[in-house]
């Protein structure tokens, strides 16, 4: 099935990023991403799936430069991200990780943590938008983030996000460490937000109800590069996309493809 067609208005476009560390001890380089060109549609999804270690994490970290490639190029919002400051970028488009990170104090404490000379309102009525923007009680600022479950760390690191009015989010395994209903929350959190805010998501993620709520489109890698792209939001052909939101984990495919792929807005 051909790939959708470019975006109109695209947030994000990689175009042939490959990434390579030297080897050592006389071996070849090792190649980590290979020739990988995609768009993202501003205010769309893009889920990123595949067996672990095929670079999924690596191509996510290298939309606001967390990762540098050794070739190719990313573009943010029309500019090349290497013209653009890396504290600016990582504002716009921000990485919720696996394991979120908050700091010993209170949620409002972790909720002002930020880079010197960051711009935003941080003030307590804010704070309780953000929270509330999330699924969380406007109460839950004077607690001790330590007392969180894991469900509401990762909302509250979201909402640390948002108070920097990011234009996307960079999710890494977002609900991987959590227990189902707690997922379910994150899960209904993002929707909701990408709706509210018109936020681009890019997914690192195995959960299958993410992509579903998400819709957008699913690209599929396997040793750093592409083997399926397609739309989430209608009917899905390739057998490992369909493997996956099937709840299923397919072993590593064989072969080689090289498409590169570009994302239609999502309707």
């Amino acid at each position: 099935m051909a790939a959708p067609p470019p975006p109109r208005d695209p947030l994000f476009e990689v175009e042939h990023l490959s990434l390579a560390y030297a080897g050592s001890h006389g071996q070849p380089p090792a190649s980590i991403l290979n020739d990988v060109s995609v768009g993202v549609e501003r205010g769309g999804a893009l889920v990123l799936v595949g067996p672990s270690g095929s670079g999924k994490s690596t191509l996510l970290r290298c939309l606001n430069r967390l990762v540098e490639p050794t070739g190719g190029r990313v573009r943010f919002d029309g500019r090349d991200v290497c013209s653009v400051d890396p504290r600016e970028l990582r504002r716009r488009a921000a990485l919720v990780m696996q394991t979120p990170v908050l700091f010993e104090g209170s949620v409002r404490d972790n909720l002002r943590v930020r880079p010197v000379g960051t711009p935003g309102d941080f003030s307590d009525a804010s704070l309780a938008s953000a929270v509330g923007e999330v699924g969380l009680d406007a109460d839950l600022l004077g607690r001790d983030a330590a007392t969180l479950s894991g469900g509401e760390k990762q909302r509250v690191t979201i909402a640390r996000a948002l108070l920097r009015n990011p234009q996307a989010l960079l999710l890494d395994e977002p609900t991987s460490a959590l227990d189902p209903p707690n997922a379910a929350l994150v899960v209904e959190t993002v929707s909701r937000l990408r709706e509210l805010r018109r936020l681009t998501i890019v997914a690192v993620t195995h959960q299958a109800d993410l992509v579903r709520r998400l819709g957008g489109c699913l690209l599929y890698l396997v040793r750093g590069e592409v083997l399926a792209y397609e739309r989430a939001d209608r009917a899905v052909t390739d057998a490992r996309l369909l493997a996956f939101l099937a709840g299923e984990h397919p072993a590593p495919a064989t072969g080689r493809s090289r498409r590169a792929a570009k994302l239609r807005p999502r309707r």
